[in-house]
């Protein structure tokens, strides 16, 4: 009998009997080998008129996320940047909104493109970026959860999580939860969540998620980084099926991404070069061999952001009316989100994603560790969504 979905601190995942429990060679195989058409070119998504709309990238600084954020605007969006003050070896968020102007040759006005402090090892600055946005009124049309990091060593935050876990998973958790009552009005919103191709290396320890067993990070925490983007892959999915289910957020799309295997600044943390020789050139040998560019890896986010057919149909979308969402059945819109889309390609994912329980016990351990039920005025995340589904118990005893 598996644990129940209030056990949010299990052994191991409580996976139902049904859902296979992968071992370390599948999980490590898969992790790499997994990426689809690795190394190869992919086209940008349609064009699309996005004026009059917002959208927000974190991590939005350097690499996959400046990309994005370039080309969100260059086809007209209000972009926010939400980035933390960045450290010496990342550009500035300010130098990286001077890039994009330049870039543009005046096709992106300076008012597009604005910087939003936010750390995301920071729970008060999450919510402090939460409490703005929610204050400006906006609307928000496209929220990108990009922001991640790898840490060689356990670290453990102000706020009591690992640091991995934290910037990760749970700050793109907190971060959704604040800018979603802004998508209400929103035609046909999309969040999307870069994950990876590396949750298929994960392990699920409800038990360890801030590493209290002490267990191995692996070289330069991959292990800590493929446990969270197990994790988030997996809120992903329970996210849409809620969404689903709600008279506010239905026509709300969500996508985990792989944006492929990128050169790109979380390779640029100074303590890889603590490692010892020759590990860090060796790791730069293969980062060089196998990487796509940063143009190549923001196409992930893209597509999954703007491709019509990684969306609502055009049929229902046309149905919203001005300043409303469109119509659309209870349930419905868990035919079209809450993927795993795989460079640019809607793919297969672990199959703990596929399982209500783990899928449920993820997100109660997520309101807890955010102290959801606790969250009042600007700052109250969660309240206005389902609570577990009906049928969950009965899945339990069955």
């Amino acid at each position: 009998m598996p644990p129940s979905v209030l056990d949010t601190h299990c052994q191991g995942g409580g996976l139902l009997k049904t859902t296979p429990n992968w071992g370390a060679l599948r999980r490590t195989f898969w992790q790499f080998c997994g990426e689809k058409g690795p190394g190869k070119t992919y086209a940008l998504p349609p064009k699309q008129d996005l004026r009059g709309k917002n959208v927000i990238v974190s991590g939005a600084n350097s690499g996959i996320g400046k990309e994005a954020a370039y080309i969100f605007a260059l086809w007209g969006a209000h972009v926010i940047l939400a980035c933390r003050d960045a450290p010496s070896y990342e550009q500035h968020p300010t130098a990286t909104i001077s890039e994009l102007l330049s870039r543009s040759s005046g096709s992106i006005s300076p008012s597009q493109l604005e910087w939003w402090e936010v750390d995301f090892a920071s729970i008060d600055s999450i919510k402090a970026f939460g409490r703005r946005w929610r204050e400006s009124g906006m609307v928000c049309d496209i929220l990108a959860n990009n922001a991640g990091l790898s840490v060689g060593k356990r670290t453990i935050t102000r706020d009591g999580f690992e640091l991995t876990n934290q910037v990760n998973f749970l700050g793109h958790c907190l971060m959704t939860l604040y800018v979603l009552p802004s998508m209400k009005k929103a035609q046909a919103p999309r969040i999307v969540n870069t994950t990876s191709v590396f949750h298929f290396g994960g392990f699920l320890d409800f038990a360890n998620f801030n590493n209290e067993k002490r267990t191995s990070g692996g070289l330069h925490g991959v292990r800590f980084y493929c446990d969270t983007k197990l994790r988030l892959q997996i809120w992903t999915v329970e996210l849409q099926r809620r969404l689903s289910r709600s008279d506010s957020y239905r026509h709300v799309i969500v996508h985990g991404c792989h944006p492929g295997f990128i050169k790109s600044n979380i390779w640029n943390n100074p303590s890889i070069k603590k490692l010892p020789w020759p590990l860090p050139q060796l790791l730069n040998f293969v980062i060089n061999l196998l990487s796509v560019n940063t143009f190549q890896g923001s196409l992930a986010i893209l597509h999954s952001a703007l491709r019509p057919d990684l969306g609502l149909p055009r049929a229902v979308v046309e149905t919203a009316k001005t300043g409303q969402p469109p119509v659309l059945a209870m349930g419905e819109s868990i035919k079209y989100g809450g993927r795993f889309v795989n460079r640019v390609t809607a793919s297969w994912m672990r199959p703990e994603c596929a399982d209500p329980l783990v899928r449920a016990r993820l997100w109660q351990r997520v309101l807890e560790d955010l102290k959801a039920d606790k969250s009042r005025g600007q700052d109250e995340i969660a309240q206005d969504l389902p609570s577990h589904s009906p049928g969950l118990l009965e899945v339990e005893k069955s």
